[in-house]
């Protein structure tokens, strides 16, 4: 996007490899704690060569520990949009202000500068300590937050633009993205075809911009009478079906639809020696996307059967995207690293297939904007390149189960301390702010780390955006081992009479979401707000409010461009306060069964896009 091309090279790469090949280096972020020994770190001879160096988020420290200063670990991590102040003066941040926010996602913390290095960035934290943001030594130099993340760093694009064209001297060629697009079509048409031999290839198409553009690439390299198109009915999807045929098949993608509904309700799989299931019976997040994956497979199977096609005469195309891959915890060259949620594309016995060359992920390098972009030069349909993402586990996990009725509720022993600590913060809203912790869990992210941990919620008090921004990136902060995602109610209900509903993954509790869901979009498109929010997961919670029986909604609209992070949108900033107003209202008036609704303000990190 910057006009220049690059080359991905992993971080042990010797300098000799790389001068005289390349003109400036930018180093990545990790999961890793630099300080310790088993920490990878760059060939040191970088820091002492002419190379302009970028060091992102880990490899700001690694940069510090490698030439002599001190990185440590702190009591309070910083995950979120952060407000950072920045010597506006140096190349880096030409253009930019001297205040402005960003992303972070670390809990280890520069202690110390090495010799010759200055401060060109830093905040207060609210332990009152110093955190470096961006430090420099001629041209090298390392930035704390993520400027890729153009989401929550606003200054990133122009940042990098500084980086590359001004310290680097790179000059920008206007042409090249245009021709590199044009360049990764024909490179996966190649690489399909290289890949499919003549052989058969079953899609597996959900409507979705990943497969939609992963099977017309491949219908435009494999024969029609070779490409066999399903859209599956797993009985855990919106009611969109026929909808979504007929777009794709406007799309050029001939597609039959297979009901498996009972398939997947009745689905198992062997984990550690234990059969688990049936999958409406189970409530484990993990253990529902390993069955929902196996499932999947068996479909496929079955499908194979009845074409008259032995294993390894087809393929099974994904539309694997970046982002599933890289949270699920495998490279691209097919290593596992840790795992943040297991995708159900991503399973193992997935794996197991594609080790023996019978999956087809011809887009699992490229994260979401840039399949839209590769949609749209396709001439895929608007509808289809700008639709929402749906997980292909769809309602599955957006239903949080519970395995029986709870009348007696004790209160987490962390409550106690989240409303010490909140009467001790100073608000906008100069109210009570009552928080309880809920009976339920969720997925969340930190460090590249998942975490399954409680969920906070906010009584109704009036808060402002302000306050419900602070709240969500202040509770987690400090409570990271308890609370990974806060939730504010929208209905005046109080939270204090709390009781947990039986739910299972019943057709009655998917009808209950179905319908919640179904208002939502109709407020979306009432508002004109499809195209401002990038997703908005509707999740059930198996919890009553002062009505047994009863389930709550939770809303989690979101901004986002690769969906590894990801802004919480909230009323009065980035959408209308009537916008929220509206669902609740319908939702608790028409939808049974339902005592509140929630506003899920929680970034990625900490919490995940979808709570499982």
């Amino acid at each position: 996007r910057q006009g220049i091309p690059a080359d991905l090279l992993p971080l042990e790469t010797p300098l000799s490899e790389i001068e005289g090949n390349y003109a400036a280096i930018v180093i990545s972020g990790s999961p890793s704690s630099s300080h310790q020994e088993s920490a990878p770190h760059p060939d040191p001879l970088l820091w002492t060569s002419d190379l302009p160096v970028l060091g992102i988020c880990y490899c700001m420290q690694s940069m510090v520990i490698d030439q002599g200063g001190q990185v440590e670990k702190n009591a309070i991590r910083e995950d979120g949009r952060v407000v950072t102040n920045v010597d506006y003066l140096h190349p880096l941040f030409k253009g930019s202000k001297d205040t402005f926010t960003a992303l972070f996602t670390h809990g280890d913390f520069v202690k110390q500068l090495p010799k010759g290095y200055t401060a060109i960035g830093q905040h207060v934290l609210s332990d009152g300590s110093i955190a470096y943001s961006a430090i420099a030594k001629g041209n090298k130099i390392g930035v704390q937050f993520h400027p890729e993340v153009f989401d929550d760093t606003p200054e990133g694009f122009q940042i990098f633009g500084n980086f590359l064209h001004g310290v680097a001297e790179m000059p920008i060629d206007e042409r090249f993205r245009e021709e590199e697009l044009s360049k990764v079509i024909e490179q996966k048409r190649a690489a399909i075809a290289d890949q499919v031999a003549g052989r058969d290839v079953i899609a597996f198409v959900s409507g979705g911009v990943d497969s939609s553009v992963a099977a017309l690439l491949t219908s435009e390299v494999v024969p029609a009478d070779k490409l066999h198109a399903f859209y599956i009915d797993n009985g855990f999807m919106r009611d969109e079906d026929d909808m979504v045929i007929d777009a794709l098949q406007a799309a050029g993608i001939n597609v039959t639809k297979i009901v498996a509904t009972d398939q997947f309700e009745q689905g198992a799989k062997d984990i550690d020696g234990v059969v688990v299931g049936p999958l409406i019976d189970v409530t484990d997040p993990q253990t529902k996307r390993l069955i929902i994956g196996k499932v999947f497979v068996d479909v496929q199977n079955d499908i194979l059967k009845s074409l008259n096609l032995l294993e390894g005469e087809a393929l099974l195309l994904q539309g694997t995207n970046a982002a599933d891959r890289i949270e699920s915890g495998h490279s691209k060259a097919g290593s596992h690293t840790d795992t943040i949620k297991t995708h159900h594309n991503q399973v193992a016995e997935i794996q197991a297939m594609k080790a023996r060359g019978l999956i087809i992920e011809p887009i699992d390098d490229l994260f979401k904007e840039e399949i839209r972009a590769l949609g749209r030069e396709l001439g895929l349909p608007h509808d289809l390149v700008e639709r929402q993402p749906f997980p292909g586990p769809g309602l599955a996990i957006r239903i949080i189960a519970a395995a029986e009725d709870k009348a007696e509720l004790e209160a987490d022993p962390v409550e106690a301390s989240i409303r010490n600590f909140v009467a001790g913060q100073k608000y906008e809203t100069q109210k009570d702010v009552q928080v309880h912790v809920l009976p339920v869990r969720s997925v969340g992210v930190g460090g590249d780390e998942r975490s399954h941990i409680s969920v906070a919620a906010i009584d109704n008090a009036g808060l402002q955006f302000g306050d419900m921004a602070r709240l969500a990136t202040d509770i987690p902060a400090h409570f990271r081992a308890n609370i990974n995602r806060v939730v504010y109610a929208l209905s005046e209900q109080p939270l204090a009479k709390r009781t947990v509903t039986k739910t299972l993954l019943t057709s009655e509790s998917r009808d209950q979401l179905r319908h919640a869901d179904r208002i939502v979009f109709e407020a979306m498109r009432e508002f004109d707000l499809l195209a401002k929010i990038k997703q908005m997961p509707v999740v059930l919670l198996p919890i009553s409010f002062d009505k047994p029986g009863d389930r709550s909604i939770v809303l989690r609209p979101v901004t986002t461009t690769t969906f590894l992070t990801a802004q919480a949108l909230l009323p009065g900033r980035d959408y209308p306060a009537a916008f929220l107003g509206k669902i609740t209202e319908r939702l608790m008036r028409e939808v049974t069964g339902i005592s509140q609704v929630f506003l899920d303000l929680t970034n990625k990190p900490p919490g995940t896009t979808e709570w499982e």
